[in-house]
């Protein structure tokens, strides 16, 4: 079966192997984000990347930074100009620590000012110090183009998406989809395994979402009633077993479902129990299809 999802931009994953305590804490801070005349961003994706970027602020305030990033150039462009998404990731990989979830809301103003559209953020928090530099796991987002494998961050809508993975070690993992800040879909593990679980071997490569290559995987097309719009894929790791969360099946024609408040509760006491635990969301871009290209 093939589902239809809303997405919009992805990328890499590293894991740390951690041998010291983590610290976590309560943390908040404020980000004020002006759009720039020749950036090419929707209001929805600017909220977003004030919000995340009010995230790194407040781990920076309280963990500091890393001296070296290993954050994959992820710009994005659109109609031959930059969407400067390459800053935007660099400044959240560049704190040295993790967004474990919410403690409130985030708060999000528009304003103008000297002529520019500007966005203020106030986030509230609990955060973990990263501690050990993470190990070389790698993943890359593929799509299907006329039978060749290609890797890339902007799809059309009705396209076909793949995550190549290449695990460092064996354990255990999951893929989210953030379609929007009431719902959160699972796409690995798969609907079909009675087990809600995806182990990963040390040094196999997998090629998820192909059914070619496993007859539990499921089929995944992106799609949008919008011209362009984002979503976040949250991609979680650990060497230690854990199951998915529990979900409910809004539509037969969609994966399993429930609130993204839900999800980010349950992410949270995952983590807090497994400090083995790794979480990175990364972004995907889906345009709306060009009837005319035809």
């Amino acid at each position: 079966m093939t589902y239809n999802l809303r997405l919009y931009f992805l990328t890499i994953l590293a894991i740390p192997l951690l041998v010291a305590a983590q610290r976590t804490a309560d943390v908040h801070a404020t980000y004020s984000y002006a759009v720039g005349e020749n950036d090419n961003i929707t209001l929805h994706e600017a909220k977003h990347k004030c919000i995340e970027l009010a995230k790194a602020e407040a781990i920076k305030a309280e963990f500091g930074e890393m001296i070296t990033s290993d954050v994959i150039d992820t710009n994005i462009e659109t109609n031959g100009e930059s969407a400067g998404s390459y800053f935007w990731e660099n400044t959240v990989a560049m704190a040295r620590g993790d967004w474990l979830g919410d403690s409130q809301q985030p708060k999000i103003d528009v304003k103008y000012e000297n002529g520019r559209l500007t966005f203020l953020a106030e986030v509230w928090g609990k955060a973990r110090e990263i501690v050990q530099a993470k190990a070389d796991l790698k993943w890359k987002i593929m799509r299907d183009n006329s039978g060749v494998m290609d890797e890339t961050a902007q799809f059309v809508s009705g396209e076909r998406i793949f995550v190549k993975f290449l695990s460092a070690s064996d354990g255990y993992l999951a893929i989210y989809l953030i379609v929007g800040d009431d719902e959160t879909s699972c796409l690995l593990p798969y609907r079909r395994d009675p087990m809600g679980i995806f182990k990963v071997r040390n040094g196999n490569e997998y090629l998820l979402f192909d059914k070619e290559t496993d007859p539990l995987a499921t089929y995944y097309k992106l799609s949008t009633r919008y011209e362009t719009e984002a979503n976040q894929l949250v991609i979680i790791y650990s060497p230690n077993p854990f199951r998915k969360c529990t979900e409910t099946s809004r539509d037969a024609s969609r994966p399993n479902s429930l609130s993204t408040h839900d999800f980010q509760k349950w992410l949270l006491k995952c983590q807090r129990a497994d400090r083995d635990m790794v979480v990175e969301k990364k972004w995907i871009k889906i345009r709306k299809a060009n009837p005319m290209a035809d």
